[in-house]
């Protein structure tokens, strides 16, 4: 019994390693083009921008908020906050969730932030740069509260 346990705790532990080992690199290794190794904000000659502004970015976010059939709408309140990676190209790289909310508005989360449009990627010494951007995704009605 204690051999399967060892095997199995193996086994996860080996398998968590092996699935993020793409986007690790990613959040580790931001450009080999620049010559700093990690370019902290506080470098950057300009941050990336969603195309259209932030306004446009929550229209977008508005629009894609797609929840499962029968789902109670009253229910559905929180802030899922996430990050990912905005190459030097503009895509989009490997979101995460930092603080999520319950694991169906965490995925909602993602599933936005996959479907975004390129963004305008950072500059640094006006060259464009892998940058990291985190994003606070809000769910819940704007409608006040009963009283």
């Amino acid at each position: 019994m204690k051999l399967t346990k060892n095997i199995l705790f193996i086994f996860c532990f080996i398998h968590s390693i092996n699935s993020h080992g793409q986007c690790d690199s990613l959040w580790h290794n931001y450009n080999d083009t620049v010559d700093i190794v990690e370019i902290g904000p506080w470098m950057y000659d300009e941050m990336p921008g969603y195309p259209g502004g932030e306004d446009s970015r929550l229209v977008f976010i508005k629009e894609n908020i797609k929840y499962p059939p029968n789902w109670p709408t009253d229910s559905i309140k929180g802030k899922v906050f996430t990050t990912f990676i905005i190459d030097e190209n503009g895509n989009i790289k490997c979101p995460r969730i930092l603080r999520g909310v319950n694991s169906i508005l965490d995925s909602i989360a993602i599933d936005i932030i996959k479907k975004m449009p390129k963004w305008s990627p950072a500059k640094a010494r006006g060259i464009s740069v892998s940058s990291t951007f985190n994003l606070p995704i809000f769910f819940g009605t704007n409608s006040k509260t009963k009283k």
